[in-house]
């Protein structure tokens, strides 16, 4: 049986205590290698895995907790793993780190939209037409790049860029689109207001 979590951005802080409590009760748990670290509060068992076919292998006869970060169902592992065909019994929602920055940086978020260029092709074209908008990105495409591939397409207006939401290094800027941003790292993303003409 398999309970998929969602830890949220990865500190403790933002766990639900569903979450805390799924991670609690089952008999074996695998996560990716910065939330076994941050997980160790619950339990010190967690065995790391650094690849999806490492969780299907898992996979036992007993209860087991595959623990990754933000939501397993806002570009998160769920999809996956369902698409190579591993039964999820239950899946614990988690705050996204979209959810996460949109509280920190007080922007209503029922109106984003939402993509994620985490692993995918990064294309920014549909970008131009939404006036706010929450990207995912990952180490192979910065928000600095971001920022500039924008510009090129003359877009202006803000991106709040952020990494390591709600821990203890956590990282927030706001610039100008088309300026270049400190923020680098693997989970980082940006939330873009466009200045659209609404004529």
């Amino acid at each position: 049986m398999i309970t998929l979590v969602g830890a949220g951005p990865g500190s403790r802080g933002s766990m639900t205590l569903d979450a805390i409590e799924a991670i609690q009760s089952a008999d074996r748990v695998v996560a990716f290698p910065r939330l076994k670290e941050s997980l160790a509060f619950i339990r010190d068992d967690i065995v790391e895995i650094r690849r999806i076919s490492e969780a299907e292998e898992a996979v036992g006869d007993d209860h087991l907790a595959v623990v990754v970060s933000g939501d397993p169902l806002f570009y998160g592992l769920a999809a996956t793993l369902k698409r190579r065909g591993m039964n999820i019994h239950r899946v614990v929602p988690g705050i996204s780190s979209m959810q996460y920055a949109a509280s920190k940086l007080q922007i209503p978020w029922d109106s984003m939209t939402f993509y994620s260029f985490h692993g995918r092709e990064k294309n920014v074209d549909f970008l131009l037409r939404q006036k706010i908008s929450c990207v995912l990105l990952d180490k192979h495409y910065s928000l600095t790049e971001l920022s500039a591939d924008l510009k090129e397409k003359g877009a202006e207006g803000m991106i709040h860029g952020a990494s390591y939401l709600s821990y203890d290094n956590e990282m927030m800027e706001t610039k100008a689109i088309g300026e270049s941003f400190a923020i680098e790292g693997d989970l980082a993303l940006g939330v873009i207001e466009l200045a659209l003409d609404e004529g």
